[in-house]
């Protein structure tokens, strides 16, 4: 019997002793990752998102730590088997999380290997659209990124320099979308607009102390994305962002004036413009510029080299004031223009008005200091210079209403620029200048042959140089936007005739590489007629050359003269 006890003491002793010793865990591994918030290579997480990163196991985080994002060290806590980073994230922005192998240990002491994460957060969207910040656009050349501007949005903003920046857009649905850019610069600058690779339009940025931010256009934009790219042409601008927004109401609707802009228009030029009104959205009109002012030899050139005439040719009265001289060729436009008439072209004249007090001086403002504000000091030798050259022009487009010929004009071209003297002193003497020419030659000559062309831009500051409906017919632009780039134009387009409410045909009245008609068929930017500037412009390859005028004059809807309909 005692030796019974004995044996059942000893048993129980040997299991209190047992259970009563330190489990041996043996935990050799290092803690793993389960889970992460975001996911690895997310897209479009939310600003307000905390980092979480999931552990099989509790966790230490090591003191003095170099976890780092997007290569900052940042602060970080635990909460029992999770490591959480809460930091302030930006829209739009790729990030980079990176914790360094040792920096996350187990109870055991057992240390994690390094540990990386990837995502992108989501752009900025606001009821005005979305936000797409500079610095995290694609920079080209010596665009900088830069934040001594104070003021701007994101974490900085870009010093275009003489460089680019490219922003890839995803738009959601195919539609229309304007497109904005905030910016800042000292002086005015032009810069272009590419859109996918193709330039889209030159675009005006006024002087601002400020950021601002400047509406470049309406965009014609199909689901998915795109590249819209800021490219040097005057560069050196502080870049912040840009802005698309969705445009449900798409381009102003075209409603063009019933009549011309000159009362009692004679018959001729009421058949063109109503050819020309009945023509727009649907037709493109071939043209060619004289080359020196007094011939047809582009004209003649594209013939011989795409088989078929322009339907317009434009000469210039560039030398018409300056009389008594034996080398210019007063009378050739009128011959040549003439005969253009009979053979059922269109015959149109620009004006390059050299200095009027000297007539041999020149139309540059940097060559003369002719003060066109004396247009309303009818005393001033300015003025009746004026109106003695205004006479003189008057007197050879007196020889095209008497042969019954309409003429496209379109004198002081390019004002808003200020590169030549009619609009060196800004708007409201340029206008003044336009109503007086208007009303010299309609009223006081009697010419009612003429279809008025103004010359415009796609700049903001556009409708304050207009002069006025009553005084326009046919709203002009020039374009030359670099060697063999035939893309669309529609962006500025679509920015002239939303200023004048779409009551004025708009034509490319002066061009270098000279736009696809199929491309203008596409996006809307159905100019009324095309013309290259002389020389290299309408001869060479790099901007339109034989083999584009072959492709040009292929398309049934793009007019040469053996189309045109006659207007006498």
């Amino acid at each position: 019997m005692l030796k019974r006890v004995f044996s059942l003491f000893f048993v129980i002793l040997f299991f209190a002793f047992f259970s009563c010793k330190k489990e041996d865990t043996g935990d050799d591994f290092p803690p793993t990752v389960m889970t992460m918030t975001p996911s690895e290579g997310a897209a479009d997480v939310d600003t307000s998102t905390v980092i979480q990163i999931k552990f099989t196991e509790q966790i230490i985080l090591k003191s003095n730590h170099q976890i780092k994002l997007n290569n900052t060290v940042i602060n970080a806590t635990v909460d029992a088997r999770t490591l959480i980073i809460k930091t302030t994230l930006l829209p739009g922005t790729n990030y980079i999380l990176n914790i360094p192998a040792n920096t996350i240990l187990d109870v055991d002491g057992n240390a994690a290997d390094e540990i990386t994460l990837n995502f992108t957060t989501a752009k900025s969207v606001t009821p005005d659209g979305t936000i797409y910040e500079a610095e995290n656009a694609t920079l080209s050349g010596d665009a900088s990124l830069a934040g001594s501007s104070a003021g701007y949005s994101g974490s900085g903003y870009v010093n275009t320099n003489a460089g680019n920046v490219t922003f890839t857009v995803n738009i959601p649905e195919t539609g229309y979308y304007d497109l904005f850019f905030r910016y800042l610069v000292r002086n005015p600058k032009n810069n272009l607009l590419y859109v996918d690779g193709a330039m889209m339009a030159d675009i005006y940025y006024p002087a601002t102390t400020v950021w601002k931010e400047l509406k470049a256009g309406l965009l014609k934009l199909t689901a998915g994305s795109h590249t819209l790219s800021f490219v040097k042409s005057w560069g050196y601008t502080e870049l912040d962002y840009a802005r698309i927004q969705k445009n449900n109401s798409g381009p102003v609707a075209f409603n063009i004036a019933s009549a011309p802009a000159t009362p009692n228009a004679s018959a001729q030029a009421v058949k063109l413009y109503n050819y020309l009104k009945s023509s727009f959205g649907t037709k493109i009109i071939s043209g060619a510029m004289a080359a020196h002012s007094t011939n047809i030899n582009e004209a003649i050139w594209i013939h011989d080299n795409a088989g078929k005439w322009p339907a317009f040719t434009f000469f210039d009265f560039i030398d018409h004031t300056n009389l008594n001289q034996n080398w210019v060729k007063y009378n050739d436009p009128f011959t040549l223009g003439q005969e253009w008439w009979n053979n059922n072209g269109v015959v149109g004249f620009s004006w390059h008005w050299r200095d009027p007090l000297t007539k041999s001086g020149s139309f540059n403002t940097s060559e003369t200091s002719f003060d066109v504000t004396k247009v309303t000091d009818t005393s001033s030798a300015e003025y009746k210079a004026m109106i003695v050259d205004i006479d003189v022009i008057a007197g050879y487009l007196k020889q095209f209403k008497e042969a019954n010929i309409p003429v496209i004009w379109r004198p002081l071209h390019e004002a808003e620029g200020g590169w030549f003297w009619w609009g060196a002193k800004g708007a409201e003497p340029c206008k003044a200048l336009w109503r007086l020419l208007f009303d010299r030659l309609v009223n006081h000559h009697g010419l009612n042959n003429l279809i008025w062309v103004w010359t415009t831009s796609a700049s903001d500051n556009a409708a304050n140089w207009y002069p006025g409906d009553e005084y326009v017919d046919v709203l002009g632009m020039d374009i030359y936007p670099g060697s063999n780039q035939h893309g669309s134009q529609y962006i500025s387009f679509n920015k002239v005739r939303e200023f004048t409410g779409g009551k004025k045909m708009i034509t490319l009245s002066e061009c270098g590489s000279v736009p696809d008609p199929a491309v203008m068929l596409e996006y809307g930017d159905t100019w009324s007629w095309f013309m290259p500037w002389n020389g290299d412009y309408t001869r060479s390859d790099s901007h339109n050359g034989a083999a584009w005028w072959q492709k040009f004059f292929s398309y049934d809807y793009v007019v040469t003269r053996d189309m045109m309909p006659s207007l006498k």
